[in-house]
């Protein structure tokens, strides 16, 4: 990845993370609020759209379908999905993922901060769900870098 890519990235990544917080602290009863020690990571979805499929079927799609599959496997894990606000960011989105706390992200990996067995057990439970949805909606990847995940202070 070019360094201007992954600056411009890094840009919208905080932006998408400004939103949040924004978005999500004044509205306690339709999100969880933020809190000092929460963990969010904001990370971008690209899909690759079945034919006839719009982003907004896939956005809603991910929502009602995916999001509440990882966070019955991941204990203290909430998502969200982020839509583009400016249109010439055509099918893209971005997932928040929200941990209660460090430690229930923390949970998931070993000293090394790679996935353990927890993480490993959780991702086979969701991924029968996963490829059903790709096979419905559409390809997409999800970009994990380290500068994604932020405390709440």
């Amino acid at each position: 990845m070019s360094t201007a890519r992954f600056l411009a990235m890094l840009a919208f990544l905080n932006r998408l993370l400004l939103v949040c917080a924004v978005s999500f602290a004044p509205m306690p009863s339709l999100a969880q609020r933020l809190e000092r020690g929460n963990l969010i990571g904001v990370h971008l979805i690209t899909p690759d759209l079945r034919p006839n499929v719009t982003i907004d079927e896939f956005a809603s799609a991910y929502v009602r379908d995916v999001l509440p599959e990882y966070e019955k496997n991941w204990p203290g894990l909430k998502g969200y999905v982020l839509k583009a606000f400016f249109r010439d960011s055509k099918n893209q989105l971005a997932v928040v993922w929200l941990f209660k706390t460090v430690e229930d992200r923390n949970r998931n990996f070993d000293v090394n901060d790679r996935a353990n067995e927890l993480k490993r057990a959780a991702l086979a439970k969701v991924k029968p769900l996963e490829d059903r949805f790709k096979q419905k909606y559409g390809n997409y990847s999800v970009t994990y870098t380290r500068e994604d995940d932020w405390v709440v202070q």
